[in-house]
């Protein structure tokens, strides 16, 4: 069985000390952000990795960094307010000046160019965006369910948002990209039910939402190249794993979406004694590839190799093992890592370790 990961990873201490220092982005950090990049390549290569990314290095926040990158978006930062006030303080916050597009010359796009320069073309070059309903389900979140009080074009809004993806995509793979994968927190959130209630307790309408998501991701990915894996990253936000258990709820989005959307490969994170993996894996659709997410990338901890073992075994059981792959469940990156005593050796010492168990697999 193979290893995969998702590709983000945890910034080397030179990057770290720059940010202390940087309100802005200086030249200092953009070269020490440079030289994370060239060394987190050589070590996803030296992994024996099949695609490498730029780890994520540059972000400030997992998903608006994307977004403010979009034409029709702009980055407001509150410094200052009261308890009484709507926005969060301290944050970049997104404020619409016009309908979302696509923008060439979108600063993820450079990055891109970085990576496949230092790659030079000894592996597959992947990017890693926030998935389109992310930002189609914050806008529905923040108007409870009236996107008109917010975007100034809310009968368009799924218009909009899918064809500027499209394009950046598209655009994406104009510069060699090869492997995407949209990362998105919102389908595994509607396995739960308190986020569900939320949602309607806001007016929103569930069955009709799931729909808006399928369509909002097929959109997105219609006409991308046959040369390019498109893949779909399910978490369940804070939690990490979704609520399998669920699954086959009327009301849950997974059997609908798993095998509904356009994608090549899924990666889907669960906990290692999760009985419920056969529940989930039985809607992937015939010939998708999975990556089973089960090593602990927030832990510095060794992970339990028999029970890795064990879920990956029920999972060749349901879908053959030449589909399969194995994974950490996350990304490294985690805002509370030093906290956990995870440092930056620690990532590829687990990728090491977990790569060593994909062989006796």
């Amino acid at each position: 069985m193979e290893i995969d990961v998702i590709g983000i990873f945890l910034p080397p201490v030179p990057v770290l000390a720059e940010r202390e220092q940087a309100h802005t982005d200086t030249a200092p950090l953009k070269t020490a952000e440079d030289a994370a990049v060239r060394d987190i390549v050589e070590r996803q290569l030296l992994a024996g990795l099949k695609t490498v990314t730029s780890g994520g290095i540059r972000w400030r926040h997992w998903d608006k960094d994307f977004f403010f990158g979009l034409s029709g978006i702009e980055k407001e930062r509150i410094d200052s307010g009261h308890v009484f006030h709507n926005d969060d303080v301290l944050t970049d916050l997104m404020r619409f000046k016009g309908r979302i597009a696509f923008n060439p010359h979108h600063p993820f796009f450079d990055d891109f160019r970085f990576l496949a320069a230092t790659t030079a073309d000894r592996a597959v070059c992947r990017q890693i965006i926030p998935s389109p309903a992310e930002l189609y389900v914050d806008i529905m979140i923040s108007t409870d369910g009236h996107p008109e009080t917010l975007y100034p074009a809310s009968e368009h809004l799924i218009d909009d948002i899918s064809e500027a993806y499209r394009h950046t995509i598209l655009r994406f793979y104009e510069l060699g990209c090869r492997s995407l994968i949209l990362d998105d927190t919102v389908c595994g959130r509607l396995c739960e039910t308190n986020f569900t209630k939320r949602l309607l307790q806001g007016g929103i309408d569930i069955v009709s939402l799931h729909e808006s998501i399928i369509e909002l991701f097929n959109r997105s990915l219609a006409g991308v190249p046959s040369g390019m894996e498109a893949a779909l990253y399910l978490t369940g936000g804070d939690t990490i794993v979704p609520e399998w258990r669920y699954v086959n709820f009327p009301d849950n989005i997974m059997h609908k979406l798993l095998p509904g959307v356009h994608v090549d490969r899924f990666y889907l994170p669960f906990n290692i004694d999760d009985e419920h993996v056969a529940d989930v894996l039985r809607h992937i659709p015939h010939g998708k590839k999975v990556v089973l997410g089960l090593s602990d990338a927030h832990s510095p901890w060794p992970d339990d190799e028999d029970a890795i073992q064990e879920i990956a075994s029920t999972a060749s059981r349901i879908i053959p093992g030449s589909r399969l792959a194995i994974s950490p469940r996350t990304g490294f990156m985690l805002s509370s890592y030093a906290s956990r005593g995870l440092s930056y050796e620690d990532q590829w010492r687990k990728i090491g370790t977990l790569a060593e168990l994909a062989r006796t697999i």
